[in-house]
């Protein structure tokens, strides 16, 4: 019993990591996000995408995780760079994602990147 639960988790987990990696996003970021912190004490994040396919998309969102020192998410945030808009190839945009205060346990950020295929 065991050892069939095991199989079945290690082929799940593999056809998941084999769906998360198998396509390569059409938009990126470019260049470095910007942290600035504020008089006030928030925070600013700021950055540019870029749309590195030979196709458009439409509703580009970044989302901006701070993380603990084990990898657990504190807090998000997120920019809507052009909602319904398209970003053209090779186009970039200017995104601001901002938070009011940073937890004093933040260790790490991560930035991830949603957008929407143009429905034909």
């Amino acid at each position: 019993m065991k050892k069939s639960f095991l199989i079945i988790s290690l082929v799940f987990g593999v056809l998941f990591l084999a769906a998360c990696i198998a396509e390569e996003s059409a938009v990126e970021l470019d260049g470095p996000v910007l942290e600035t912190e504020n008089f006030d004490g928030s925070v600013d994040f700021n950055g540019a995408v870029v749309n590195t396919a030979d196709f458009p998309v439409q509703s580009v969102y970044v989302v901006i995780f701070v993380k603990d020192s084990d990898g657990n998410a504190l807090a998000a945030t997120s920019a809507l760079v052009e909602e319904g808009d398209i970003l053209d190839p090779a186009q970039s945009f200017f995104f601001t994602a901002s938070f009011d205060s940073l937890p004093p346990e933040a260790h790490s950020r991560e930035v991830q990147i949603y957008y929407d295929l143009l429905e034909e």
